[in-house]
């Protein structure tokens, strides 16, 4: 196949391509001034790049958690993203995190815990910013100079650091996302 056919079947530049004849990464001659590119080399070439490529984890921010046990039986909880400004500065806020933890709470076994957890993790959110902020009081947890923090208290089975996590992840989609 010519470099044209190859590089729209591997998702890449014509350029790269006969980089990659020139270097001998996929097998490949050169004939009448073109190169004619091997077929099954280049299938195998497109097979290594999909083994490194690593996918990103999208959390689905429409999920919804419907609660089966406790004070909040048959609540369906949906995540809450809020973005406002305060003084120039954009803070986001998320409430509802229960959906976007959904294996971990399904994880613990215990169904006495898991209603405490869940109860903890109703009350708490994550917020993040581009304004740095010192949060010693109130059980606030930050990172990132105050940028990232939540108000998550924590359980045994659902720790803060996790909950600090999910907020990067989500601080991370919806940047990119903007």
């Amino acid at each position: 196949m010519n470099t044209t056919a190859a590089a729209l079947q591997a998702n890449v530049t014509v350029a790269t391509i006969r980089t990659w004849c020139r270097r001998g990464v996929i097998a490949a001659t050169k004939t009448a001034g073109r190169w004619i590119v091997s077929a099954a080399s280049l299938a195998h070439r497109i097979a290594i790049g999909a083994r490194r490529r690593k996918e990103a984890n999208v959390l689905d921010l429409t999920a919804t958690y419907t609660v089966e046990d406790g004070p909040r039986a048959g609540e369906t909880i949906t995540p809450k993203v809020t973005v406002r400004e305060r003084r120039g500065h954009t803070v986001t806020t998320i409430r509802g995190l229960t959906p976007l933890l959904t294996d971990r709470l399904n994880a613990i076994t215990d169904p006495g815990t898991r209603i405490h957890t869940l109860e903890v993790l109703a009350r708490a959110s994550i917020v993040f910013s581009d304004e740095e902020g010192e949060f010693y009081t109130g059980g606030i947890s930050s990172r990132d100079n105050g940028r990232l923090r939540t108000a998550y208290l924590g359980t045994p089975d659902l720790p803060v650091d996790l909950v600090l996590d999910l907020g990067e992840q989500l601080r991370d989609q919806l940047t990119k996302g903007a």
